[in-house]
């Protein structure tokens, strides 16, 4: 290891990278720093501490080595380098040794799903018996085996053999064949270990449509490590589930293939492992990724091959921009303590400056997706185009101005601009356009009303000025964050049912009629759809009169507040829309006083009747969206350090 040549990042590869227009080099050049990343966790494990080791079970019973482990993956490397290759691609392999080193190096907490630390040190042995299995190696190892099944990384998981949460099973291989056994059972393994078999249940490989030279797309439900999150029991899949994977990624990589070549060698490179996971609904499909499983996504089915491929396209840069930030830091450590929080458009708490780069980077390529499919689906394309370009440009504004990205950071950062700058004031017309500037004035006042708020002091002076009939003074109270409850929870938030809503109306009007009736009769939460309300529909649908009616008779709360703004065509609403948080401080500020409160709208359009210059009756929220920080600055959300955040929040 010490000849061993550092990596080298080509200027070509950074743009490549923040563009997403990544050649077969640079994802070569990616997954080789991920492999040695890997071997450098691997060397590190076989460094355990003895005392790892001494815990587990002794004499007879006791697990093979790390040390015999690791010089069987040596040796079965100098015979035969594709089969230990393979096994160390296989996603669940990085996600079970960076999770076992930080227990082991940082004296990070276990949880009671977690393998014992003996066992998961000793699951050396599992890549070495895979690795030899693959290459006919002949060999003997005893291997921990969670439940009693034995998992073989990128191969596939055994029936359970032993009793106990981890107990120890035999495995024997060579040239004639491979047997499992334990103290309840044995199991030989099928020559062809592609294929399922008694005791036997092999990875899925979804190999149809992959370029050729690409890896076949594994399908992994078996995994003890294959979520990130945590470890998992097997789920059996059904053939109807099967067939509904396989056609979806499918379809969408004939999509790609057809429309977006780029996007699609980014994903082909980038995403080998898909990993079944439950979602609310079709219309809620879920995904995530993580950089100790470089090459693999969590991911519930969505309704459509579009779907699809915008989940994909989103998480493949996750893993490209996770990859290099490896090999180079993108941003600036933040010392112990707390550390400055974003407005992130597509979440619904203050992001940190990594998660809006990242999250940046990854919706800037879902932006480009539903730019070019606008030829092909016009108003759904035009409303996630529309509505993801309003993300991104938020995010950048933010990401422009913030301080603590590395040289690294910026260049990312130059790259996603001159992406923007393709698309930014290019007009977009059509319901779905303005389905999505709806969807983005809800979401952003949604946001301002829950985390931003107004000094209590500054709002009982404004409800002074309201009792005793004089205007607002002409320069209003500007925000600051609010200070989050310990232990709250995350719930969606006012303006997600509306924007899952609008995608609906767009992708499925039956299905959207029906769940309109459904909300009609009283139903919670159709089609994983929280906190939605008939007024909602109404106004998705474009019946604004109706929806106002329908948002007017609901009990006061922020949603309706939002949703009664949304649908009025008075200037108040849009007073109210910019800047909710004072609006409602200064309905607190009479309740307080113990007045009865204005309606939302009166204020709204009472702060919007200033006049501070002579000449513009506008709100300062009008003009500017107000950001704000520990001492709160006029400027624009989004551009401007809005509060601080301790690092594990």
């Amino acid at each position: 290891m010490t000849d061993a040549e550092p990596f080298r990042l080509p200027p070509r590869t950074f743009t490549a990278v923040a563009t997403g227009d990544v050649s077969t080099h640079d994802l070569a050049l990616l997954r080789s720093a991920q492999h040695s990343r890997l071997l450098l966790a691997l060397v590190a494990i076989l460094a355990a501490p003895r005392q790892a080791l001494d815990a587990g079970p002794q004499g007879s019973k006791a697990p093979t080595r790390p040390a015999t482990s690791w010089k069987l993956l040596a040796d079965t490397q100098h015979a035969a380098p594709a089969a230990v290759h393979a096994v160390l691609a296989d996603p669940a392999v990085g996600t079970w040794a960076f999770q076992l080193l930080r227990h082991l190096d940082h004296g990070a907490a276990a949880t009671p799903r977690d393998a014992p630390r003996w066992a998961g040190v000793t699951l050396l042995g599992s890549l070495a018996g895979a690795a030899a299995l693959r290459a006919g190696t002949r060999a003997t190892l005893r291997l921990p085996a969670r439940n009693g099944q034995l998992w073989l990384p990128s191969l596939g998981i055994t029936g359970s053999v032993s009793r106990g949460a981890w107990p120890v099973v035999t495995m024997e291989c060579g040239p004639r064949g491979a047997t499992v056994y334990g103290d309840s059972g044995s199991i030989r393994l099928p020559a062809d270990l592609a294929q399922a078999a008694d005791g036997w249940f092999p990875l899925p490989r979804l190999a149809r449509g992959r370029p050729t030279g690409t890896t076949a797309l594994t399908l992994d439900h078996l995994s003890p490590y294959r979520d990130f999150r945590t470890v998992r029991e097997p789920t059996q899949l059904s053939r109807q589930e099967l067939h509904r994977w396989q056609s979806l990624l499918d379809e969408s990589d004939a999509l790609l293939r057809r429309d977006h070549p780029a996007a699609r060698r980014l994903v082909n490179g980038a995403i080998h492992t898909v990993v079944p996971v439950d979602g609310p609904s079709e219309l809620l499909a879920v995904s995530a990724t993580a950089p100790d499983a470089y090459g693999a996504v969590t991911l519930s089915l969505p309704g459509d091959a579009q779907a699809m491929a915008a989940m994909l396209i989103h998480e493949a840069r996750h893993q490209i921009l996770s990859a290099l930030a490896e090999l180079t830091p993108l941003s600036v450590p933040v010392p112990e303590g707390p550390q400055p929080v974003y407005f992130a458009p597509w979440r619904r708490d203050p992001r940190p400056l990594r998660g809006l780069l990242y999250g940046a980077h990854a919706f800037a390529g879902v932006m480009s997706f539903w730019h070019a499919r606008r030829a092909h689906d016009k108003e759904r394309a035009a409303f996630e185009f529309v509505l993801h370009r309003w993300q991104v440009g938020t995010a950048l504004v933010a990401l422009g101005s913030a301080p603590g990205l590395t040289r690294a950071g910026e260049l990312i950062l130059a790259g996603l601009s001159s992406t923007f700058a393709d698309v930014e004031t290019e007009p977009v017309d059509g319901r779905g356009a303005r389905l999505a500037e709806l969807c983005c004035l809800d979401l952003r006042a949604a946001w301002r009303a829950t985390h931003l708020t107004v000094d209590a002091e500054e709002a009982a002076v404004l409800a002074g000025h309201w009792l005793a009939g004089r205007p607002p003074p002409a320069v209003l109270p500007t925000a600051r964050l609010r200070t989050p409850r310990a232990g709250a929870p995350r719930a969606p938030g006012p303006g997600a049912a509306r924007m899952w809503l609008a995608r609906l109306w767009l992708t499925d009007p039956s299905a959207f009629a029906e769940v309109r009736a459904q909300l009609a009769a009283g139903a919670s939460h159709p089609l994983g759809i929280r906190d939605g309300t008939v007024a909602d529909a109404l106004l998705v649908a474009g019946e604004t009169d109706a929806a106002l009616d329908e948002y007017r008779r609901q009990p006061r709360s922020l949603a309706s507040c939002i949703g009664t703004a949304l649908a009025s065509p008075e200037p108040a609403a849009s007073a109210f829309l910019d800047r909710p948080e004072l609006v409602l401080a200064v309905q607190t500020a009479l309740t307080d006083l113990g007045v009865p409160t204005a309606g939302p709208s009166e204020l709204a359009a009472w702060l919007n009747s200033r006049d501070p210059a002579g000449n513009d009756p506008r709100s300062d929220a009008e003009q500017v969206d107000v950001a704000v920080g520990p001492d709160p600055v006029d400027g624009i959300l989004g551009g401007l350090v809005i509060g601080t955040q301790h690092p594990a929040e």
